[in-house]
């Protein structure tokens, strides 16, 4: 059987990484592992890497790769992530 996690597993990895990049200031994917370790979420560095890296294709997310370890911010103009509140009806 195959440790990989599910699709629901990554999804909430994904929403977790977008909530926790910031705006103003850039982080590492080596921060970002610590703090989702904090919350409950054990990965392994180079899975962050991995969603760091698809997420900033699909977001306004700034990935500077001048030096290593590669830091992450939202872009300038960017809304970052808002989700709606969701009421069960």
């Amino acid at each position: 059987m195959s440790n990989r996690p599910g699709s629901m597993e990554t999804l909430l990895l994904s929403l977790e990484l977008l909530q926790r990049i910031p705006k103003n200031r850039t982080v590492t994917a080596a921060e970002l592992r610590q703090q989702l370790a904090d919350a409950g979420f054990e990965r392994e560095l180079r899975t962050i890497q991995r969603q760091l890296e698809m997420l900033s294709g699909h977001f306004d997310i700034d990935r500077d790769d001048s030096t290593k370890p590669y830091r992450y911010s939202w872009k300038e103009r960017a809304n970052g992530l808002s989700l709606p509140i969701l009421n069960p009806q």
